[in-house]
């Protein structure tokens, strides 16, 4: 089962990371949060929206898969306010992986568990 983790980085904001099975951070926050509440509070909206979201449809949540200006590839979860709810946290080097990685996330959100750190 994956795991959301809501724990503090060194600069003293919180944050979310999704860890799969395998120990492979999956994805995480992208911005920090001041309170630990605010991280936990975005990891159940992306739990509750990641397995909605449709990879094409922009609509509703949904997952966005595109090349970054260093030609790597990422996918982020854009939520119909636009707002991001989160990303990749790293590039891939073909299209196909960053649409894996994305489904991924979305296979794994539903049931994973929030923990805090």
């Amino acid at each position: 089962m994956s795991t959301f983790e809501v724990y503090e980085d060194a600069a003293g904001e919180w944050r979310w990371r999704l860890v799969a099975r395998n120990g492979e951070i999956v994805a995480d926050s992208g911005e920090g949060y001041g309170s630990r509440s605010g991280a936990r509070e975005a990891a159940e909206r992306v739990r509750g929206g990641a397995p909605e979201a449709d990879l094409p449809d922009i609509d509703g949540p949904a997952f966005e898969v595109y090349e970054d200006s260093a030609g790597e590839w990422r996918w982020r979860l854009r939520y119909a306010n636009g707002e991001i709810g989160a990303d990749s946290g790293e590039g891939y080097g073909s299209r196909s992986a960053a649409r894996d990685a994305a489904e991924r996330v979305q296979d794994g959100a539903d049931d994973a568990d929030i923990e805090t750190e």
